[in-house]
């Protein structure tokens, strides 16, 4: 299944195909990374730790400890793609919900209980290419049509604590979730007198294997906040459901570590910065060293106006930019993701109301690009936050 399918993407420049997914890069390795960040991480280009403010964000448990009403978080993030492979058109669009948290302070105990359901693989795709075979004699049209559907996203538990008025601590300890079904249709035209049964076959599997994060923030001075984050994965398990005729595989997840800070420049601006590191490592024939890049850096950093004021509410402006590292080659080059980024924040209800609600927009202009396969793309994400008494 795994060489007919580098087969077809090979010979896709040669052909008649349609593609579509969230992306193609996700075709390769173990899939497309999706970082569950919300929108306001998004919008200022940084990888989602040591931001000024309490967050509700598995990127940095930490910050939450500073929540201090039972909130409840939700992001949305519809995507436009459109590429190129070999002269052949890309053009696809789709909407994930890469984040949903909770929080519930506990007083008397100093701290914060945490739920996260956070996206980490995506795996949707969809190649189809369309090409003339002889069969005796007769030229029939032919279609073959590989598709994947599913992923890996991450459960998790957690406890963010307050460690005196500058400093706090956080830790989860989830599992990964979730399933992918991978299907070959190969369908044969023919004439009125004579009928060809399509052909079919593919196969599923559920993922599992634990994770934990650590997580630490801490305000030097007043106007700095500095913040990190640990995650460390067991190896990823992929078992077959039993209508599928394969082995169990397991494949190594690296350590992954989130470093950010924030800085006030004026009472009304700030700066945030961060940078993201992991080393992939290979684990079996399915994920040799051929397919990985290696090390994974990714760097941003945005700023953030206290924008214009409506009565006690305030909408503050975002500005971004980010280069990121994708973990998986695309015909032996290593691809990269370049982002420009803005959006804004909408405090919708105050404290006084005894219910906080707040929505943060943010819009992504961004290109990936390696070998033969280059993808430039818009990315959308809100995220919706409630809090009450």
């Amino acid at each position: 299944m795994k060489r007919a399918l580098f087969l077809a993407l090979l010979g896709l420049a040669s052909v008649s195909s349609d593609l579509a997914g969230q992306s193609l890069f996700g075709s390769q390795g173990l899939g497309m990374p999706i970082e569950p960040m919300d929108a306001r991480a998004r919008a200022l280009g940084t990888i989602g730790v040591g931001l000024l403010g309490p967050s509700l964000s598995p990127t940095d448990l930490a910050s939450a400890a500073w929540i201090f009403l039972p909130t409840a978080q939700i992001t949305i993030q519809p995507h436009w793609v459109n590429g190129d492979l070999g002269g052949q058109s890309i053009d696809t669009q789709g909407t994930r919900f890469p984040q949903m948290g909770v929080a519930y302070p506990v007083p008397s105990l100093g701290g914060t209980a945490l739920l996260h359901v956070g996206s980490f693989l995506d795996q949707r795709w969809e190649v189809q290419q369309v090409y003339i075979q002889e069969f005796e004699g007769v030229s029939e049209s032919v279609t073959d049509q590989f598709s994947s559907d599913g992923g890996v996203s991450t459960f998790q538990i957690g406890w963010a604590h307050r460690v005196g008025e500058h400093l706090s601590l956080g830790v989860g300890l989830g599992t990964r979730i979730g399933s992918v079904t991978r299907t070959f249709l190969r369908t044969i035209g023919t004439g009125p007198d004579v009928e060809i049964v399509p052909f079919r076959t593919g196969g599923e599997w559920q993922y599992s294997g634990l994770n934990t994060s650590l997580g630490i923030q801490w305000d030097p001075v007043s106007a700095i906040r500095l913040g990190g984050t640990v995650n460390l994965s067991q190896d990823l398990k992929a078992k077959p459901t039993e209508i599928t005729a394969n082995d169990s595989e397991s494949f190594a997840l690296p350590t992954e570590y989130r470093f950010g800070a924030s800085g006030i420049l004026t009472p009304r601006l700030a700066l945030s910065v961060g940078f993201s590191f992991a080393d992939w490592k290979s684990s079996n024939e399915l994920l040799g060293p051929e397919s990985l890049t290696g090390s994974v850096w990714s760097f941003g950093g945005g700023l953030e106006w206290a924008g214009p004021s409506l009565g006690i509410r305030n909408f503050p402006i975002r500005l971004g930019m980010r280069k990121y590292d994708l973990p998986f080659t695309f015909d032996g080059e290593n691809p990269t993701e370049n982002v420009l980024s803005g959006g804004i924040g909408l405090n919708l209800l105050p404290a006084q109301a005894g219910l906080i609600g707040a929505i943060d927009l943010a819009f992504e202009r961004g290109n990936r690009e390696a070998g033969s396969l280059s993808e430039s793309f818009w990315r959308a994400t809100v995220t919706f936050r409630v809090g009450s008494f």
